[in-house]
């Protein structure tokens, strides 16, 4: 196929690089920032969309006729831009099948969604709760699947498992990893890692943090934060500050850890009950099954529990008194090989295929 990949990328090069090894010719839209990732893409022709959405939708249209391209597979969140310039798109009058592909997404309809998710030819939801939320608000769409939108390359697998940590200490030791704030947001895990701490239990943080900059948009390094999780760290034996790691040592590094803790409850995340965080499969990667509250985030406890590879809790205390759990780190060994980017990536593909002439 010849395809026009529309979005932002993100920092895993494989969404683009996959489909070359599948003898696919791509060509790539960035709505996002494009030279955070154009040393990554090789010689894929890229372009920048810094336009309005209506005149980037008429740059498309005529790359999409000059370059005989076959389909455009929109994604992936909607933050990224791609909204209203896939939306653009399709009311310029695509002359190609389009595919929306759906990861994390405003709980808040608009007429710039309506068009990419009623008007596309087809949209890759990323659980069955996404899909039937969407399913009652607007017109379904002409074909649609569903399939998570971000799992991990397959060089997170890489690296030598390494024994509990809990297996000499006899105590649980917890895992966070990626952003971390104190705005009082889901990256803000300061009181989850108190309680925990105070019932013994070790926290194990592998934190960027941060802070929103709101005239931006962007997240930017944030030193009051880290001093803070510092002093929380110094004041208790239980709360391990560690600096980010690269994806191939995750499951050298990570291995060693009983569980992993997704982002904090939140009032204002609405999309929380549909929200599959990449870092889960990261974890999993690394043989460590995910820690949930009890009703918490139905969609990934659902998946979760049909993979095993999760510790249920209702309190913080229950969830000290069952780990380690080897029953949910086993599973968790026996699902990464198929929660890879590189594993799924069939079903995409075929999916792309199905929604052409």
């Amino acid at each position: 196929m010849r395809l026009l990949v529309l979005g932002g990328l993100g920092p895993y090069p494989e969404r683009l690089t996959t489909f070359l090894a599948h003898g696919h010719q791509l060509w790539y839209a960035s709505t996002h920032y494009l030279p955070a990732v154009q040393d990554q893409i090789g010689g894929i022709p890229a372009l920048s969309l810094d336009d309005a959405p209506d005149a980037s939708a008429v740059r498309l249209v005529e790359l999409v006729s000059s370059e005989r391209i076959d389909a455009v597979y929109s994604l992936l969140n909607v933050w990224d831009g791609s909204n209203p310039v896939t939306a653009g798109l399709l009311r310029h009058g695509c002359p190609v099948p389009l595919i929306r592909h759906y990861k994390e997404h405003y709980v808040s309809p608009n007429d710039d969604e309506r068009t990419c998710i009623e008007r596309a030819d087809g949209v890759i939801f990323i659980n069955e709760e996404s899909r039937d939320y969407f399913a009652g608000i607007y017109q379904s769409p002409a074909s649609s699947t569903c399939l998570d939108a971000d799992p991990i390359p397959s060089r997170y697998l890489k690296g030598t498992l390494q024994p509990k940590l809990s297996w000499s200490d006899r105590r649980p030791h917890l895992l966070v990893a990626g952003t971390v704030t104190t705005d009082g947001t889901r990256y803000d895990y300061r009181s989850l890692v108190r309680g925990l701490a105070e019932r013994r239990a070790h926290v194990h943080l592998y934190a960027h943090f941060r802070r929103l900059d709101p005239s931006t948009g962007w997240m930017l390094r944030d030193e009051a934060a880290e001093a803070e999780y510092g002093v929380l760290a110094a004041e208790s034996g239980y709360v391990h500050l560690h600096p980010p790691i690269p994806p191939d040592q995750f499951v050298e590094e990570w291995s060693r850890y009983d569980a992993g803790l997704l982002h904090v409850s939140d009032l204002n995340d609405h999309f929380r009950p549909f929200n599959f965080p990449n870092r889960y499969t990261a974890y999993i990667a690394a043989g460590v099954p995910i820690a949930l509250a009890t009703g918490d985030m139905p969609a990934m406890e659902r998946h979760l529990q049909t993979l095993g590879a999760v510790v249920v809790y209702d309190e913080l205390a229950d969830l000290v008194e069952r780990l380690p759990d080897p029953a949910a780190v086993a599973a968790a060994l026996t699902a990464r090989e198929g929660l890879t980017w590189e594993a799924v990536f069939p079903a995409l593909e075929a999916f792309i295929r199905s929604c052409q002439p």
